[in-house]
């Protein structure tokens, strides 16, 4: 049987941090946005807010920003991914905003790499600095940056632990179904 179309999305994606000087044709960009729009989220409470920047200035100013990492300034876009954390739903001890906007996030990345499009999903940032750039309200959280671009490398290998080493059948512990 054929692995499932997203699982090979999910197997071949990877970050991508070298761009083509191409950019994204704007209905591509909207729909990469209209999948986080449409993620799940706890209690449908959708905490989320984006900001899609084009603008080569603003890009170049985003990676001082962002840790001095140069290809935030050479993507064709950069997603500010905010979660207002008063939209939040309770999920056990955790807020779920950052879960919320986690799998927003995810939903963009395979979005755009099906659509030929690379990603890189930046943590590493100044959120202060990102805050007053963009004039984003005290109330909002800037969870993460997400770069798009035409890959201008392929992604690396992916080393992950096997299945048989992270699941369990019905209990910790039993390895076998």
């Amino acid at each position: 049987m054929p692995d499932p179309m997203v699982l090979n999305l999910i197997r071949n994606r990877g970050s991508i941090r070298s761009y083509k000087d191409k950019p994204i044709p704007r209905q591509e960009l909207l729909n990469i946005v209209e999948s986080a729009r449409l993620a799940q989220s706890a209690a449908n409470r959708q905490p989320w807010e984006f900001i899609l920047v084009t603008d080569t200035s603003t890009k170049k100013g985003l990676v001082s920003a962002a840790r001095n990492q140069a290809f935030v300034g050479e993507a064709a876009a950069v997603i500010v991914c905010l979660a207002d954390p008063k939209r939040s739903a309770k999920v056990g001890v955790f807020d779920a905003f950052l879960i919320d906007l986690a799998i927003a996030i995810e939903n963009m990345a395979l979005t755009a790499w099906e659509l030929g499009i690379g990603s890189c999903w930046i943590g590493a940032f100044d959120e202060e600095k990102v805050k007053k750039m963009f004039n984003i309200p005290a109330n909002l959280r800037v969870v993460s940056l997400l770069t798009l671009g035409y890959p201008n490398e392929q992604p690396r290998g992916k080393n992950r632990r096997p299945l048989d080493e992270i699941l369990h059948y019905e209990k910790y512990g039993n390895r076998e179904s």
